[in-house]
């Protein structure tokens, strides 16, 4: 189908505030909304069972739905005036697009992925939101495509796809526009206090139509459990959609005809179906474990020894920088560093825990606090000329840290023969064919723990 700029190019009317529809309206709207899931479950087996899975409701005022919205339980809000635009067709895309956003757990993978970027025209939107629409959009049309939906199905108006992003993950594709962000910044051409200016995103980076993902529901009737919530609650809605998705790809499968899974599909299928042991979930607990240290000080007695007259020692975590990352600059990551560092990022965040950053192939190239800067200097650096992890232990030495460090590296750099003293623990965070650098260049004497990664990310 091309790219935006290709295909589906007809005006909609947006308004610029939610009406209140009448019985008829919505009653009409229902029924299309019936109709789609009809059609779906007809030709596309995957989608319309998925879609039964929606609640959907008119958009009401005080909801400020100018198009459409989705919610973590599957609360699906519609604009009335926006959807009676639609052919059936687009309408059928708008379903297929909503219903991925809880089905593939977007607002749990987003993490720290918070960066703001412009279009050509000076808008600017969530990074996270765009590439979210180029995954999805291209997974829908790759399965419509395929099947007995060809021409049945399309994408409302203003909805972005390029297809050099099939396939690919929105993590993956976050990375490669953050980048690009990152480098048209460098060349001057963001200067709005955003990351950059996106210019080769089809539809000029323009806010997906309909792609409006509402985290804000908790306090409604309709979208109980649907906001930020307690944790168990979100935890029983991935559960949910867990079983969802897999009893939606086994009737796809069953259905000859109906066509084969998109790739990117495909994957996360695969993955809930035989779920690896998450290297993210092992890095947390090291980190949980050994990030802090605990000691005993007289600075700041316990509230409750001020009470009785008594000054007693009261335990006291403490350390500026708690955790360092050591990037190997050197080493090839696929193309995901700011995936992987933004995860990283996030377990130090989510325990509290104070986070540094260096950069190092034969010098130290950086010592950021930020993954913003730790990805502007590794998108720099080409490596060569020697990979010494040395000078960045120097660094530590010379800073009297005693925290933890976390090595990511392809483990062909040269290390320390031991363990610095003051640091407390090392974790060496390697591929699956990577070689222990400590057994190699560091004296033959293994020191500090390893995490071996079956990822592609880490496949060099």
């Amino acid at each position: 189908m091309g790219t935006l700029g290709e295909r589906n190019t007809k005006k909609i009317e947006i308004t610029p505030e939610t009406r209140q529809i009448s019985d008829a309206e919505r009653a009409e709207l229902m029924q299309r909304v019936s109709a789609g899931r009809t059609k779906l479950l007809a030709l596309v087996p995957f989608f319309g069972h998925l879609c039964l899975n929606l609640k959907p409701r008119e958009a009401r005022p005080e909801d400020n739905v100018q198009t459409a919205a989705v919610a973590r339980d599957g609360t699906l809000i519609l604009n009335y005036d926006f959807c009676k635009q639609l052919s059936m067709a687009e309408f059928c895309g708008l379903l297929c697009h909503e219903v991925l956003h809880p089905a593939l757990f977007c607002w749990e993978r987003q993490g720290i992925r918070a960066a703001i970027v412009s279009g050509p025209g000076g808008q600017r939107f969530s990074l996270w939101n765009l590439v979210h629409d180029l995954s999805f959009n291209g997974q829908i049309l790759e399965l419509a495509k395929n099947s007995d939906a060809a021409g049945e199905i399309d994408l409302p108006p203003g909805g972005s796809y390029d297809k050099k992003f099939d396939g690919q993950a929105a993590e993956e594709i976050y990375d490669a526009l953050l980048k690009e962000a990152l480098k048209n910044k460098q060349q001057g051409k963001g200067g709005d206090g955003s990351m950059g200016v996106l210019t080769g995103i089809p539809g000029g980076g323009n806010h997906e139509i309909g792609d409006d993902m509402r985290d804000d529901l908790a306090e409604s009737k309709d979208g109980q459990d649907a906001g930020q919530g307690d944790a168990g609650a979100q935890r029983r809605l991935e559960e949910e959609w867990k079983v969802n998705i897999l009893a939606a790809a086994q009737v796809q499968e069953q259905e000859k005809g109906k066509g084969s899974m998109p790739g990117g599909l495909a994957k996360i299928i695969e993955e809930l179906r035989e779920p690896r042991v998450d290297w993210k979930d092992v890095l947390s607990r090291w980190i949980g474990e050994n990030g802090r240290r605990q000691d005993l000080t007289y600075r700041r007695p316990a509230r409750r020894s001020e009470s009785i007259g008594e000054y007693m020692p009261r335990v006291m975590k403490f350390g500026v920088d708690d955790v360092i990352i050591l990037w190997d600059t050197s080493g090839s990551m696929n193309g995901r560093e700011g995936e992987i560092l933004g995860d990283v990022a996030a377990i130090c965040e989510d325990l509290g825990l104070a986070l540094r950053i260096i950069m190092c192939d034969a010098d130290v190239q950086a010592d950021v606090h930020d993954v913003r800067d730790a990805l502007e200097v590794s998108s720099e650096v080409k490596g060569g000329g020697g990979s010494s992890f040395l000078p960045a232990f120097k660094l530590m030495e010379d800073d009297n840290f005693e925290g933890v460090v976390v090595c990511f590296t392809d483990g062909a750099i040269n290390v320390p023969a031991s363990k610095p003293p003051l640091i407390k623990d090392v974790l060496w965070v390697l591929g699956p064919n990577d070689i222990n650098p400590t057994e190699h260049y560091g004296g033959g004497s293994p020191w500090g723990e390893v995490l071996r990664v079956n990822d592609d990310a880490f496949k060099r």
